[in-house]
């Protein structure tokens, strides 16, 4: 089960506050060098230099670099802590801890910084103590708490082109009266930041500027927003035979330092004529500064009509003094999610590639919903065809995707991820690059003859799976418009939950929910309907040009072919992981009879590529012995 966790903290592009630079009494642009008054202590690091923080003038340098801080004073120099230049999969915990400073006399104490930071399995942390011999006693400042592995941190979460990200603490309670104080800006990323312990020790980065303490309250008198915590469409496009009710619910947090009376948050639903088709509100009322209204559900649902249609969702702020808001434009998010007459897709297109750095050999999906087994005109559905797309075909070439469908009965153990035991193997399919593919949708058929009848109230998840003994990865398509947390959150708490993406890094048979992050889904498409002739990306042999028997088979499988004309190519075996077991040369074959030594491979389903100059069959066998 996923559960929702969110704390509260203070973020902003911008300093307002007049008098701030008059009560302004530390400030630090780290210009030139790491300065000889901070001090950097590795609580745990594999040892090397870059186990712990570093001036840098020159940003991240590990292979999945982010860009550089784009400080005020970024010219001088800043500070980083640059994980992936430290990926030794192992613990990681560095603080980077000021000078001391007295606020014996001060009445309040706020921390300002510029920083650029993105997220994986690590905790960005503000830490605050008096003991430089007792760290762990140091009071917790968490910097983007609720953020997802992979989201940029901010304003709004997410977005990259954020930089800098100026962000303030007010750390008064753990200073104000302390004759002899520090803070310190903590990376972490261990067994309490993962939910892969495998994983530690190998994120992105933390880069820090231009720090300040003052006296000041920087935050302006009206600062609302909406959070990026609020519910999407469970798809971004869904059948009209799979419509159901579409649910609402955002965050919004008082930013600003004043009391807002009567808040509103409004939902409107336009659809692509732009009339409006649903409206609904939520009267939040008073919300006190440094708090947030959250959980709250919209008292009604949409249920679009059964028509191929697209419709804009927009949730928008209301409250008195809008006007004079500090950042308007955090005031209204907008979604769109269509209708289809058979198409299911959790994104409206790519923004980026993606594969795991634990292992080049993984599976990646999305999960879909069918609550119907027929359409309107009472026609059985079936899943026909998978899309996907890969950014680096040119480097696949004779490589092999393996296309499965999976019919899922839900998540019994409560473990948010799609155990082997929980589903069966509905689709089995491959494709081969050629190289010429680009970044245009690859269409595989889910079954080579028959189509997979559907089952009503049953998840499918539709996956791509890339399996190899050696370093070459596989940037699998994927895009970051969508964050379905909170949709997985509403649907949860209404025990009708739906799903993102799932994956399975190294083939191990068990997709976890959590995906790359909630934030982050790829581009593999489900196409169901009537069991009618579909076209896909490879040309594909007549169902009887090649037959296999006895299925199952114990010690032996006969392969007997039946083609027009005599042609060449190859015949590969894989198993569910995506592995070659097999691979053989075909030279001259038109009406022959191949055999597979079945007496070595371990019971299970099995998938035999032909793949000829006249065009490719796929064929699923089942050893049993």
């Amino acid at each position: 089960m996923f559960l929702k966790k969110y704390t509260f903290a203070i973020l902003s592009l911008l300093l307002t506050g007049f008098g701030l630079q008059a009560q302004t009494f530390f400030t630090e642009d780290f210009a030139g060098s790491f300065p000889a008054d901070w001090t950097s202590t590795v609580v745990s690091g594999n040892g090397t230099p870059s186990a712990a923080w570093q001036y840098t003038t020159t940003g991240p340098s590990g292979p999945f670099a982010t860009a550089d801080l784009a400080s005020t004073t970024a010219t001088n120099g800043w500070m980083i802590f640059d994980s992936d230049a430290n990926c030794a999969y192992a613990d990681q915990d560095a603080w980077l801890i000021s000078p001391a400073f007295d606020a014996s006399d001060k009445t309040a104490v706020w921390l300002i910084f510029e920083t650029f930071y993105r997220s994986f399995l690590d905790r960005p942390q503000i830490r605050v103590g008096t003991d430089l011999n007792n760290l762990s006693s140091w009071a917790t400042y968490e910097v983007f708490p609720g953020i997802e592995p992979s989201q940029f941190g901010g304003v709004t979460v997410g977005d990259p082109s954020l930089n800098p990200q100026s962000v303030q603490f007010d750390i008064s309670a753990d200073a104000v009266g302390q004759a002899t104080v520090y803070f310190a800006f903590q990376f972490l990323s261990d067994a309490t930041t993962s939910t892969n312990p495998n994983l530690t020790g190998c994120a992105y980065n933390w880069q820090i500027d231009d720090v300040i303490l003052t006296e000041t309250d920087p935050r302006p008198a009206n600062e609302m927003r909406i959070n990026s915590f609020a519910a999407v469409a469970p798809n971004v496009a869904t059948p009209i035979s799979q419509i159901e009710p579409i649910g609402f619910i955002a965050d919004i947090a008082n930013f600003g330092s004043a009391t807002q009376p009567n808040t509103v948050l409004n939902m409107t639903i336009t659809n692509g004529a732009g009339t409006v088709v649903f409206t609904d509100q939520l009267n939040y009322g008073t919300i006190t500064p440094d708090s947030t209204a959250e959980n709250v559900f919209f008292p009604n649902e949409f249920t679009p009509p059964a028509v191929a249609d697209v419709y804009t969702a927009t949730y928008s702020l209301d409250y008195p003094g809008i006007a004079d808001d500090a950042i308007p434009g955090n005031n209204e998010l907008s979604f769109v999610f269509a209708v289809t007459d058979s198409l299911f897709a959790k994104e409206g297109g790519a923004t980026r590639g993606v594969s795991p750095a634990a292992d080049e050999s993984y599976t990646y999906g999305n999960v879909f919903y069918v609550n119907n087994a027929q359409n309107a005109t009472g026609e059985d559905l079936f899943a026909r065809y998978i899309s996907f797309g890969v950014n680096n075909a040119d480097e696949l070439v004779g490589r092999f995707a393996t296309i499965l469908l999976l019919e899922w009965g839900g998540d019994t153990n409560e473990n948010f991820a799609a155990d082997q035991d929980e589903y069966t193997i509905a689709g089995f399919n491959s494709y081969e690059f050629t190289g010429e593919e680009g970044n245009t949708l690859i269409s595989v058929s889910t079954n080579e003859d028959e189509f997979y009848p559907l089952t009503a109230n049953t998840y499918y998840i539709a996956a791509v799976q890339y399996s190899t003994d050696d370093t070459q990865d596989f940037q699998l398509l994927a895009s970051e418009e969508y964050d379905f947390a909170a949709m997985n959150f509403y649907t949860d708490s209404l025990n009708r939950i739906r799903y993102a993406g799932a994956l399975d890094v190294s083939n191990e048979g068990s997709l976890g929910m959590t995906g790359f992050g909630l934030d982050i889904v790829p581009v593999v498409r489900l196409s169901i309907g009537p069991d009618v002739i579909i076209n896909t990306t490879e040309v594909v042999l007549p169902e009887n040009a090649v037959v296999a028997f006895p299925n199952p088979a114990d010690a032996l499988v006969n392969l007997d072919f039946n083609l027009a004309e005599k042609t060449s190519g190859t015949m590969v075996v894989f198993n569910t992981k995506g592995q070659i077991v097999s691979n053989r040369k075909l030279a001259d074959v038109q009406n022959d009879r191949l055999q597979l030594d079945t007496t070595e491979l371990p019971n299970g389903l099995y998938l035999v590529r032909i793949d000829t100059e006249l065009g490719v069959r796929n064929l699923k066998i089942t050893v049993q012995h």
